[in-house]
């Protein structure tokens, strides 16, 4: 455990006190209003609220000075994990008014994401009814007992906070085969033509973003669908966009960590002035202050210091060290080198 001048360890709980809390923000801006800190009235909860609410917002999708675009900020890109799962086709199915009986194994747990496929047709799979049953989307299909199947899953759901977009391509995991090439992201009418040109199993190439069908209750959600469908596990890796959550008394912190805390503050205070007291801008400058040097921080910290050795190196005099004289590897495909 760490431990600082004086030998006193230092908490977990003790790391974030340096941060902005939600009930720091809202005693601020009451305190501010003329309300207090605490014990506030119905309408007060919901004028402080609102401006709390407003004041992360400006923060989280702030625009710098002469720029048409918000500025992206570096802690609201994390990794994401996309594990597939390897195709499943153990026993023979039975397929009765698009209900599709198992015999002889067990459907996955990921079964109602998945499309069946018998004799080169594919299926997309509605409902999982239990451990040999699953419904389809299409009740009009009928297949006869003891039919060979195979069940794959093209499309995973992506996070929660996944605000619709990757930073670039998505990568393997390392040791998975270095050899591949990364995931291309492309529009879901390139993927879609694809799979209707092919409608197998394979290692994927590339890969589209697509909403989901939203709902109110839970907000706007995005999954991921690969082309070809994952024949096997994969492991990727990519870097998205967050969509960040309001606050709560119980989940209180907002991003960006203590480097950050200032900036919110000074932004709910910012709106609470905007709002309601005439004749000052104070805080709304000095948001603007802080913000500004926020930014600059930000993109400076998080800017590459390297981007490579920009050199073909072919007028050097031993270039053909690096050529095919030497029988250095040319290009792969799927995991094997080859040489010219």
């Amino acid at each position: 455990m760490p431990t600082l001048n004086d030998g006193t360890p230092v908490s977990a709980a003790s790391s974030s006190e340096m941060t902005i809390e939600y009930s720091q923000l809202v005693s601020e801006v009451g305190e501010y209003l003329g309300m207090g800190r605490s014990s506030w009235s119905s309408l007060e909860e919901t004028r402080i609220e609102s401006i709390v609410k407003s004041g992360l917002r400006q923060v989280y999708y702030p625009q710098r000075s002469g720029d048409k675009l918000s500025y992206q900020w570096s802690w609201m890109r994390p990794e994401a994990t996309i594990v597939t799962t390897a195709e499943y086709g153990t026993g023979t199915v039975e397929i009765v008014s698009g209900v599709v009986t198992l015999s002889g194994g067990t459907f996955p747990s990921w079964a109602n994401e998945g499309e069946i496929k018998i004799s080169s047709q594919v299926y997309t799979v509605n409902t999982r009814d239990s451990d040999t049953q699953v419904t389809l989307d299409d009740l009009s299909i009928a297949i006869a007992a003891g039919s060979t199947y195979s069940l794959g899953r093209p499309s995973y759901d992506l996070p929660a906070g996944f605000d619709g977009s990757f930073d670039g391509n998505l990568h393997y995991k390392t040791g998975d085969n270095t050899l591949y090439p990364s995931i291309k992201i492309f529009s879901p009418e390139v993927i879609r033509e694809h799979r209707q040109n092919y409608n197998g199993s394979d290692r994927p190439l590339c890969a589209s973003i697509q909403p989901k069908q939203f709902q109110a209750s839970v907000g706007q959600r995005w999954k991921i669908t690969f082309f070809p469908s994952p024949s096997q596990s994969y492991t990727f890796y990519g870097r998205y966009k967050v969509r960040p959550e309001m606050i709560t008394a119980v989940n209180k912190f907002p991003l960006g960590g203590s480097a950050m805390a200032e900036v919110f503050l000074e932004s709910c205070l910012a709106v609470a002035e905007k709002r309601f007291v005439e004749d000052s801008k104070i805080h709304q400058e000095e948001f603007r202050r802080l913000l500004k040097q926020a930014i600059d921080n930000d993109a400076d910290s998080f800017s590459p210091d390297y981007l490579g050795y920009n050199s073909d190196g072919s007028d050097a005099r031993f270039s053909d060290l690096n050529g095919r004289r030497f029988n250095n590897a040319i290009h792969s495909y799927e995991g094997v080198v080859y040489r010219d």
